[in-house]
């Protein structure tokens, strides 16, 4: 029996170590909207990454009542002494001295704790594996757990993975599957990852798909066709989305400049759920239209 759609606010569970199920609250009228926010690679802790952005974002998801999701490289964490990466011009100040795992946790709970309430779903880029190979501790899961504590439902996600967005209508029910991945490879300056997007589509079925780790932000769109419950042919929509990071990439040097590249766009994605008139009015259409963030 499937779950009700809560009326008044979102509820976010864990189903298994792939599926999570988001459920919006109900869109009570003809053109209103819900939100979620899709986010990767903050690296928060990195004295390049841009906090009053976050902080931004974060805000407009609270007075929008949208879920946050983050899909990896919350943390940079590269600023330990057994990181041959490590410089400590990229260090915040607030993070230098001894215990560096524990302040990096300290300072990740002080950004994110007033907004646990909106923070659906942590999982783990390549930043935070990193971590847990080497040392044994879960930057991610020291997250939720911590959110959790605040106040907050979040729950974790895996490296890759679904989320089931469910909505409804005065009793009319529509759910878009979105598969993510925090995303792999350099990005080229040419391709600019749409080639790791059609390798996904090959190997993932999904509505919307998101991944990040390159630092671009871009937007593809997909027709296909298939056949209806009702036995009609008809064309669905699938969206590949890129997530930019919430560092700052541009500068005089470092290890992005030596290798030639560019400035990277800031931000993440909206995704907007609208439910419009249906056809003279017998039921009713839902459109997903993803917005920059």
């Amino acid at each position: 029996m499937a779950r009700k759609v809560p009326s008044d606010r979102w509820e976010v569970e864990r189903l298994n170590d792939m599926v999570i199920d988001l459920s919006l609250p109900t869109i009570p009228n003809v053109g209103e909207s819900r939100w979620v926010l899709l986010m990767s690679d903050e690296h928060v802790d990195n004295a390049h990454s841009d906090l009053a952005l976050i902080r931004r974002h974060h805000d407009q998801a609270v007075e929008r009542g949208a879920p946050i999701l983050k899909f990896g490289d919350t943390f940079c964490a590269m600023q330990g002494k057994w990181d041959k990466r490590a410089d400590q011009n990229q260090l915040r100040e607030e993070l230098r001295g001894n215990h560096y795992l524990d302040r990096l946790k300290d300072f990740a709970e002080g950004v994110y704790r007033p907004y646990a309430a909106n923070i659906a779903v942590v999982a783990p880029g390549n930043h935070e594996t990193s971590i847990s190979m080497r040392h044994q501790t879960s930057l991610t899961e020291c997250l939720v757990d911590r959110l959790r504590r605040a106040g907050g439902q979040t729950v974790m996600g895996g490296f890759t993975g679904f989320v089931r967005i469910r909505l409804a209508n005065h009793g009319r029910r529509k759910s878009y599957l979105l598969h993510y991945h925090h995303g792999y490879g350099g990005g080229g300056e040419v391709t600019r990852g749409m080639i790791d997007q059609n390798r996904t589509r090959g190997q993932y079925h999904a509505d919307i798909y998101y991944s990040g780790h390159i630092h671009r932000r871009n937007m593809d769109e997909n027709e296909i066709v298939t056949v209806s419950p009702e036995g009609e042919a008809v064309r669905k929509t699938q969206l590949f989305l890129r997530g930019g990071a919430y560092k700052r990439e541009d500068g005089p040097g470092g290890w992005h400049v030596e290798k030639g590249r560019s400035a990277r766009p800031c931000g993440g994605w909206w995704l907007k759920f609208t439910v419009g008139r249906g056809n003279a009015g017998a039921d009713v259409e839902w459109n997903v239209t993803p917005i920059p963030a």
